[in-house]
């Protein structure tokens, strides 16, 4: 299967076997990254982590076995 990196616009041929493969076929949304572009953000994801002034939004949601032992403390 080819596939298109969405950053560099190179074609790539990926191997069908693949579980990377599977999910882009069955699942067209889904976009392709290729190895050097996913690298490229990782680094400069965790060097914008290690430099302090990254806040992750993504609210944190406790676990519900969590909040069902709390519920059974304060009842």
């Amino acid at each position: 299967m080819k596939a298109k990196c969405v950053l560099c616009d190179q074609t790539h041929e990926l191997d069908d076997k693949k579980f990377k493969t599977k999910q882009l076929r069955n699942k067209p949304v889904r976009l392709y990254l290729c190895d050097e572009c996913n690298d490229r953000i990782s680094a400069n994801t965790i060097r914008r982590v290690n430099s302090g002034n990254f806040h992750f939004n993504k609210p944190y949601t406790k676990p519900f076995s969590q909040l069902k032992k709390e519920l059974e403390k304060d009842g």
